[in-house]
């Protein structure tokens, strides 16, 4: 079956299978339209959507990143967490497309389309899912709570600008926060056994490559420096 032939009523009757799937449809593709840009859209507006659309992902990930480098071990430990519940969202999404394979808005030829994607499969979004994943992950774990709001946000700007690019209708990015959800109950659960069992070993392999590589201790502190 072709993505033309698909439609997002089979997410509708999976998610509502006992309501009436047409007001789902209705209101999916009503606020579809109410966010997608208009005809003559604004030039700066097309370009942030872009921006955001494009790059907060690479950029949350190099925050993580530097979150690692620069946080003491029991914040490394709950950042670890929170990139298992990011893994166990994603892989999620991956199983769910196996199952509901739907099209993007512009396979079935609504509203505008402002930016290029492959036709793949639309629900839930890997983008919406990979930042709110992350930051619930760290808001459950209480540790970096503050970052895990801020990437919760940033999910909230990817998600109205793939939506405003037409590359994503809102029932995906409401798919993506339910599967967020489970992910971050997940973290919540599984951080002890990750500061148990996980982490240690992690950190060890990470020091001994610090030792090895011999990286600046100034950029690259050592766990001495938190003890």
């Amino acid at each position: 079956m072709g993505f033309a032939a698909l439609n997002p009523s089979y997410v509708a009757k999976a998610v509502f299978p006992l309501g009436d799937t047409r007001i789902v449809e209705h209101l999916n593709d009503l606020l579809f339209l109410a966010i997608n840009a208009p005809e003559q859209a604004s030039g700066r507006i097309v370009a942030a959507a872009r921006f955001g659309a494009e790059w907060i992902v690479p950029l949350a990930a190099a925050i993580v990143v530097c979150l690692w480098i620069w946080s003491a071990p029991h914040k490394r430990a709950a950042l670890l967490t929170a990139v298992i519940g990011v893994l166990a969202g994603l892989g999620s999404n991956h199983i769910i497309g196996l199952v509901w394979v739907l099209p993007r808005p512009f396979l079935v030829g609504i509203g505008s389309t402002l930016d290029s994607h492959p036709p793949e499969n639309s629900f839930p979004s890997d983008h919406a899912t990979f930042l709110w994943s992350l930051g619930l992950s760290l808001v459950v774990t209480a540790v970096l709570r503050w970052w895990g709001w801020l990437f919760v946000v940033l999910g909230v700007s990817v998600a109205w600008a793939r939506v405003y690019l037409g590359l994503h209708f809102p029932l995906d990015m409401a798919g993506s926060l339910l599967v967020s959800l489970a992910a971050a109950a997940l973290a919540r659960l599984g951080l002890p056994q990750v500061e148990r069992r996980v982490f240690p070993p992690i950190e060890a392999l990470y020091e001994f490559v610090l030792q090895r590589v011999r990286l600046p201790v100034a950029i690259f502190p050592r766990r001495s420096r938190w003890r």
